[in-house]
């Protein structure tokens, strides 16, 4: 039973949903939202959360005849987890994330939740094995951290959406260095993952110096945030540090390394801009995610 749920978990990729519940999060609060409005932001939340797992389970459905040839550990190939069960899951969560969305009040969050799940469907099943694939998943990131923005006006205007599209940039980057996560010696994808992860973060810490832009602004925050820029620069070394091992040793142990590191990176995006934004106090309910994030993903593969 113990390994059941495990094998369940894996196909959702447990440690990676709390990433998408920062996003909505995130994007929250970065147009003004508040913690103490959790009939609002609540199910944004979770309806992040139940898309990026139908998307996560749908995908192994779609590649279990390549894992079972590259990848026969895993739970479909390996029949630890059922196939009906995973397209139960799909299904179930393809339909519950947008009617969660509709439940926070807003009809606008529901359409962008139906986009989101009309782009995880999308990418699932066919345009991941094509050159707009990383694009494609980025675009799924960026609906998802504007899905929280969804009760702002204009979705927070211009400086937000300049925000939700670095953070899809970054997802791009990620997705291009996933492509080679099997392969030894490979390192043209990897090169161009990093170069667009590293945009994404200039693009993140251009947003956070246009802090005061951002709906109901907070006119007592410092014109330069040094905490949220702080964070993306330490996101940017650790990324880069994490890219450089695997340029020096081109193996699948260190591309899947730094696409581990990217994923994780995410929160930690998030938590820069909520802090350059919102201040510093703001963005610690989101820099707690990483802590379960962190911890079940040294149990529970992420890639």
């Amino acid at each position: 039973m113990k390994s059941a749920a495990i094998a369940y978990l894996q196909l959702i990729r447990m440690p990676n949903l709390f990433t998408a519940a920062a996003d909505s999060l995130a994007g929250w609060l970065l147009v003004g939202g508040s913690y103490e409005q959790p009939a609002r932001w609540l199910p944004l939340v979770l309806a992040s959360v139940v898309l990026y797992a139908a998307g996560t389970a749908l995908n192994d459905v779609i590649d279990l005849g390549i894992d079972r040839r590259e990848r026969p550990g895993r739970p479909l190939p390996s029949s630890r987890a059922s196939l009906r069960v995973a397209v139960f899951l799909v299904c179930t969560g393809l339909i519950a994330g947008p009617i969660l969305a509709w439940l926070s009040g807003s009809s606008t969050s529901s359409v962008v939740a139906v986009l989101l799940a009309l782009c995880i469907l999308g990418y699932d099943l066919g345009l991941k094995k094509t050159v707009l694939g990383p694009e494609f998943m980025g675009a799924c990131r960026t609906l998802n951290l504007l899905l929280g923005m969804t009760h702002a006006p204009e979705l927070g205007g211009p400086v937000a959406w300049s925000a939700a599209a670095g953070y899809g940039l970054f997802v791009a980057g990620i997705t291009w260095i996933s492509r080679s996560e099997t392969e030894s010696g490979q390192t043209g994808g990897l090169l161009g993952g990093l170069v667009l992860e590293n945009l994404a973060i200039l693009i993140l810490a251009g947003a956070a110096l246009q802090h005061r832009r951002f709906p109901l602004p907070d006119l007592d925050r410092p014109l330069i945030p040094a905490e949220g820029l702080l964070i993306l620069a330490l996101v940017a070394l650790v990324i880069n540090q994490a890219g450089s091992r695997a340029i020096r040793e081109p193996n699948p142990s260190r591309f899947q390394r730094a696409v581990k590191t990217g994923i994780f990176s995410l929160i930690w995006l998030n938590v820069g801009m909520v802090a350059a934004v919102r201040g510093p106090q703001a963005s610690v309910p989101v820099a707690l995610l990483w802590v379960p994030a962190l911890l079940l993903g040294r149990r529970l593969y992420s890639t």
